[in-house]
């Protein structure tokens, strides 16, 4: 009988991998593909040379290993169907479904090893669906790319000959350090009884305004550092996830900063953005043992049969959390003046952190996963001492002192009510200055509006401030 060449394991192993990537296109660089694909086509590679140890007929060899990877990639998605979102960092229910997913794979091995059949057909029928869904994938990301591309042609144009500052000398670094989902004083004191005037006061006696009553413009991440980055409000045709990475990535403050000589720099603290190496130097974060692993990588491991073993020892986000810390301190040593715009995930959830540092990621009761002050506290006492060692080294290491901004990009989720979840942590260095132009209530929007004011003689009008 003839026989059929095999190659659909090879395909059904990138297949999820593939599709992944299409449907976050606007986020993820194509370069992040590598690993999880390289990874993809060894481990396929190894299970069909150890089958034939079992068996030599190759058609059944491949039709075992592709029902495993049907098994292996879809855990994730049948998983978060059956389960609530809580229950990814569960034991029971995981436990429940790796047996179910095992038993499934050893009952469907079985009766295809001892199957007479040879399995021809189904081998040219499994060819034929898994080059069809790698083909579909491949189209949908050239489609995406194109899209992409157009929208950075666009954004890099816009406003382009209003943009103008005034030369300077002896300009300052100018650091945009955000801490996700810091909240305000009052509001730490209010929500969570937690005393957090040792740090406002620490800030405050190295010539730091704390603004007591600012809040965030939105309550999310994009929609919130896409407005603060371009100084404006978003408009209707600024919604949307491709648009707003855009605005981000490519902002109008970088790109103004960028024409008077500023080198522009993000230093991605487990927050992640696709085509930033597009417009900055971009630091990456650091995975374990010294291992490059991207936001990418991870997310399509939550997809995985390993995302119960993953998500109890990985230390991902805490790695990343940590090695922007470094970056950050590296940076004063640049002799050019730079724009420093980094997004710290933390003391955003989950908890990483106790007070004194790394801890292991916690198995959260489904009831505790949106709701848990313990770990938010444990993440916000570390990183502030993190933040008061950064800033003591970069205010000693800066020859000319540098404007610094750390400010959230929202407040608190989960255990904040109303307008809590839009009171921020905001507090401006701004050397050589009298902080006539700021006030306890300003937001974000409005941020950069007063230091190029105030450093580069322009006379941007301040906005109202609004929380949407």
């Amino acid at each position: 009988m003839k026989q059929f060449l095999v190659f659909h394991p090879f395909l059904f192993a990138i297949f999820p991998i593939l599709f992944l990537f299409a449907y976050n296109i606007d986020e993820v660089p194509a370069t992040d593909l590598l690993l999880p694909i390289s990874v993809a086509l060894i481990g396929t590679l190894i299970l069909l040379l150890s089958l034939r140890l079992i068996t030599k007929n190759y058609n059944k060899i491949a039709i075992i290993v592709s029902f495993f990877l049907a098994l292996f990639f879809s855990y994730g998605h049948v998983r978060d169907v059956i389960f609530p979102p809580a229950a990814k960092t569960v034991v029971t229910p995981n436990l429940f479904l790796l047996s179910l997913w095992a038993l499934l794979f050893v009952v469907g091995a079985f009766f295809i090893i001892k199957s007479h059949r040879n399995f021809s057909i189904s081998t040219k029928f499994l060819n034929i669906v898994a080059i069809s869904l790698v083909a579909i994938s491949l189209i949908n990301i050239g489609i995406g790319e194109i899209k992409t591309i157009n929208l950075g042609h666009e954004e890099i144009g816009k406003e382009g000959s209003g943009l103008h500052l005034s030369n300077i000398g002896n300009s300052p670094d100018i650091y945009y350090i955000i801490l996700d989902m810091y909240a305000r004083e009052d509001t730490l004191k209010e929500v969570l009884n937690y005393d957090n005037s040792e740090f406002t006061n620490y800030l405050t006696s190295r010539g730091f305004y704390v603004a007591t009553k600012s809040c965030s413009n939105y309550t999310t991440s994009h929609r919130s550092l896409a407005s603060s980055l371009n100084m404006d409000y978003l408009k209707p045709e600024d919604e949307g996830m491709p648009r707003l990475v855009e605005m981000m990535r490519n902002s109008k403050v970088s790109r103004l900063l960028k024409s008077v000589g500023y080198r522009y720099i993000f230093v991605d603290g487990n927050m992640g953005m696709k085509g930033m190496d597009k417009y900055a130097e971009v630091y990456l974060y650091e995975g374990a043992f010294g291992i490059k692993v991207s936001h990418f990588a991870h997310s399509l491991c939550d997809t995985t049969a390993l995302s119960p073993f993953a998500r109890v020892f990985s230390t991902h986000g805490a790695n990343a959390i940590l090695y922007a810390f470094d970056a950050l301190a590296d940076i004063p040593h640049i002799e050019e003046p730079t724009f420093v715009y980094a997004h710290i995930m933390c003391p955003h959830s989950p908890g990483l952190f106790d007070s004194n540092g790394l801890k292991k990621f916690k198995i959260f009761e489904p009831e505790e996963f949106y709701d848990d002050p313990e770990g938010y506290l444990g993440n916000l006492a570390f990183i502030t001492k993190k933040v008061k060692t950064l800033m003591d080294e970069i205010l000693s290491k800066s020859d000319v002192p540098p404007v610094i901004i750390l400010q959230a990009d929202h407040g608190m989720y989960g255990f904040a009510k109303g307008s809590q979840m839009w009171e921020i942590f905001n507090a401006y260095y701004l050397p050589g200055k009298d902080n006539r132009l700021l006030y306890e209530a300003i937001t974000p929007v409005n941020s950069f509006r007063v230091v190029f004011n105030l450093y580069f003689d322009t006379d941007y009008e301040l906005l109202k401030d609004e929380s949407k």
